[in-house]
């Protein structure tokens, strides 16, 4: 059996459907519900375990990098206490844990998996924390950037503002480097058929400040873009230099996305 938190948010959800759909039985509980159906991660432990698990994915987070930047501590409890007792718990039943994690553990340039982390926020320092509590000889940790489809609802609402004459703020400082739902999920459910332990990284090869997608959709539409200096005041203690990864992938994988620029078409998107 498969175990997957998070089946609530984007990946996680699209991931328990596809391990389903690959002919994997899934264990994708709720936050609430019956005991038996149920994984807190306040209450890691009055969590009923199926007996046999083979590999758990865990991505469950609570809130994101706003709420991590205004409740710092409120928000590490579930986050990096709670999935560190359920990784210790999984150890101890033998299966495999797979941590889904991010490209904000990094502000500098060097961001190769093997680069020294230098978290940008609060919500990197969560991330980074978990990754410090797990022994990459038996687990898998994997950083992805972006998800594009999550860059969508600005993307659309800066398409509606700019077609009506107005004018659109979008940060020059801070850059992306998208990857798609389905390329994410084609690789984490990669490591569900061949689960190997390391530290892996998606990433689109090329990043992308916001400033230039608004842009990219001002030039089709018309209207003004300016750029927006205090995008992330309050949220960054240091501004990211890089929105991409170094791309690393499991050895003689087939299914880890291979670093496509998605920029052009979720501006499409936007524009449709």
């Amino acid at each position: 059996m498969i175990l997957v938190t998070g089946a609530s948010g984007p990946i996680g959800g699209a991931l328990a459907q596809r391990l389903r759909s690959d002919g994997f039985e899934v264990w994708a509980p709720s936050r609430k519900g019956r005991a038996s159906d149920a994984l807190n991660l306040d209450h890691v432990s009055y969590a009923e375990l199926p007996p046999v698990l083979q590999t758990a994915f865990l991505c469950a987070w609570y809130g994101g990098v706003a709420e991590a930047a205004s409740d710092p501590q409120g928000t590490r409890r579930s986050n990096v206490e709670g999935n560190l007792e359920l990784a210790g718990i999984l150890r101890k039943a033998g299966a495999n844990v797979v941590f889904l994690s991010t490209s904000l553990v990094f502000s500098g340039v060097d961001t190769f998996a093997a680069a020294s982390l230098s978290p940008c926020c609060a919500y990197g320092e969560q991330k980074a924390a978990v990754e410090a509590g797990l022994d990459v000889r038996r687990d898998a940790i994997v950083r992805v950037t972006k998800v594009g489809e999550t860059l969508m609802p600005r993307l659309s609402q800066w398409a509606t503002t700019l077609r009506a004459g107005g004018r659109v703020a979008a940060a020059g400082h801070l850059r992306v480097a998208p990857v798609m739902l389905e390329e994410v999920v084609e690789g984490l459910a990669g490591l569900a058929r061949n689960f190997q332990p390391g530290v892996y990284q998606m990433s689109a090869e090329q990043d992308h400040s916001y400033l230039e997608l608004a842009d990219a959709i001002a030039a089709r539409t018309g209207g003004a873009v300016t750029d927006d200096s205090e995008a992330g005041v309050g949220v960054f203690h240091t501004l990211p230099l890089s929105g991409r990864l170094e791309i690393k992938a499991p050895g003689h994988s087939e299914y880890w996305p291979r670093g496509l620029d998605h920029a052009q078409r979720l501006v499409q998107s936007a524009l449709s």
